[in-house]
């Protein structure tokens, strides 16, 4: 903060130059003159014609003889080109030795030693000089005057605000002054570089209603104090201002836009910044991205996606996990389902945790996509970092996956039911698994209860058409006439049920037709590969 205040006031005034008050004159009423280390040349002749005026006008204030010599000689010295500094130097250096100069004469001599010593860069010994004259207090009004403005600005090269404020505020209690920019600006920069801002913010302010030019350093500095004092609006304001007199400036454009945004104006935040955006100034990857959400807080997810995708693509933006995740809900939103997928799917690839395989995983069951929800469910869990609310919730989804990828075929419903069975572990999921347990057990029981019917029915139709075979046999053998093609096919039933070759069919021989003894084998299977299955799942669980 101090650093930059200093570069940034005294690029406006001190740097290099030292401003100094006008020369010796006969009346203190007389305007005060500038000149920097630059301008000694052409403020040498000015200075001896005043001492000559002010000798015919004011004894009192006249230079000695003896002392206006030496100035002159001083000053041409100074005039020369190139300019002889040093000399002058010597030459001032033993004016002031001399015991017998007058106040007015070694004032003089002071005043034109502090402007060589700024022409030399020896700020600190200009400094001194100013403040010897001021302490002398000899020379007239608006001269002092000036020169206080001199030492405030030195004071402040020097980083000493507390003298930079004193000297600058009693430069502009001065009638006259009070529309002086630079000064306002020197003393808002030295109660800013104090962390003073409160105090900072009236000088800044009125910096900026007397600087004709709008520079935009005042500007700056003003826009800090605000930023400081968190006066949102007022900044707003001044920003608004600021990006329509340096519109090529993005900086402005991304504060003025977190300006609107820190007062709640989030329409403007976002127009501010998506016309940056749009005129080339916003390159910064994380402006970038700050623009695709509020895309999205504006109910526009879908340009937001655009954006994010098209400034990945173009290598702006990094396809880092936060950006990729960021992408993946931009697209969601959007309803761009396999555009979220894709994102989400590069996202999960390189997140730490499982959590971003779940997310996919829902988006695949969301879609209907279930044998890629269970592998991402599937690696959601392997790679781990869920919390035990996750985990259950994955659960749940893996069985209803299952079932919906094949509910027709008993495997295909215990599948699902094993994982329906390890939600149950889990307080949060354990009432939904439950109830597709309860669901898939019915099903399993109506099925059972069907195929009983369809037993019973069969073995019905058996126990009839054996009786009826056999009645058509005894009407045969005694002569009754029959159906050839109907009594080769009852012959042919009795002679399969006759499995001992007796010639007559035993009663468990027909209980073993009429039972249906295929359908009771089926059964057995059928048994032993649902108890393989309840293994399995034992064993399942037993690993976890």
């Amino acid at each position: 903060m101090r650093n930059h205040l200093s570069a940034l006031a005294m690029s406006a005034s001190v740097g290099a130059v030292c401003l100094l008050g006008g020369a010796p004159s006969a009346s203190a009423s007389a305007a005060p003159v500038m000149v920097t280390a630059s301008t000694v040349t052409a403020n040498a002749s000015v200075l001896l014609q005043q001492t000559e005026e002010e000798a015919r006008r004011r004894a009192r204030l006249s230079l000695g003889t003896r002392t206006a010599q030496v100035l002159g000689e001083a000053l041409n010295e100074i005039n020369a080109e190139p300019a002889q500094y040093q000399a002058a130097l010597n030459r001032l250096n033993g004016l002031l030795n001399r015991n017998d100069l007058s106040d007015f004469d070694r004032s003089t001599a002071l005043e034109i030693r502090g402007a060589v010593y700024a022409g030399m860069e020896n700020y600190s010994a200009a400094l001194q000089d100013f403040v010897r004259v001021l302490e002398i207090d000899e020379l007239p009004f608006d001269r002092l005057t000036q020169i206080r403005y001199n030492v405030a600005q030195l004071y402040f090269q020097e980083e000493n605000y507390a003298q930079t404020i004193r000297f600058m505020r009693d430069y502009l209690n001065q009638e006259g002054n009070i529309e002086d920019s630079n000064a306002w600006f020197i003393l808002a920069a030295a109660y800013a570089s104090q962390d003073n801002f409160q105090a900072a913010r009236r000088p800044a302010e009125q910096a900026l209603q007397y600087d004709d030019k709008k520079e935009e350093k005042t500007y700056g500095l003003l826009n800090l104090i605000y930023a400081e004092l968190n006066l949102n609006a007022e900044r707003a304001r001044l920003l608004e201002e600021m990006v329509e007199r340096f519109p090529n400036n993005e900086s402005y454009w991304s504060q003025l836009s977190g300006a609107y945004y820190q007062a709640g104006d989030n329409k403007n935040a976002f127009a501010t910044l998506e016309a940056a955006y749009n005129a080339g100034l916003i390159t910064d990857a994380d402006k970038i991205v700050s623009l695709a959400q509020f895309y999205s807080d504006l109910d526009n997810p879908f340009r937001g996606g655009q954006l994010l995708q098209r400034e990945m693509e173009a290598g702006t933006v990094e396809r880092n996990l936060k950006n990729l995740t960021l992408l993946s809900q931009l697209w969601s939103m959007a309803r761009e389902q396999d555009r979220a997928i894709e994102a989400l799917q590069a996202a999960a690839q390189i997140s730490p945790s499982g959590e971003l395989y779940y997310r996919l995983g829902q988006s695949y069951m969301a879609s209907e996509q279930y044998r890629e929800g269970i592998d991402a469910l599937e690696s959601a869990l392997q790679r781990g970092g869920l919390s035990e609310r996750d985990r259950g919730d994955i659960y749940v989804l893996l069985g209803s996956a299952y079932f919906n990828i094949d509910s027709e075929t008993r495997a295909g419903r215990l599948a699902a039911r094993r994982q329906f069975q390890r939600a149950l572990q889990y307080s949060n999921s354990r009432r939904t698994a439950q109830g597709w347990i309860n669901y898939i057990d019915a099903i399993e029981d109506t099925i059972r209860r069907q195929n009983e019917v369809e037993r019973l029915q069969r073995q019905e139709q058996r126990e009839r058409e054996y009786e009826r075979c056999e009645s058509l046999i005894d009407v045969a053998e005694i002569g009754g006439s029959v159906d050839a093609g109907d009594l080769a096919d009852c012959r042919a039933l009795v002679d399969r049920l006759d499995i001992d070759g007796n010639g007559s069919v035993s009663d468990d021989e027909l209980n073993a037709y009429v039972t249906g003894e295929p359908l009771a084998e089926e059964e057995a299977t059928e048994d032993e590969a649902e108890d393989t299955e309840d293994t399995g799942e034992a064993a399942e669980e037993g690993e976890e």
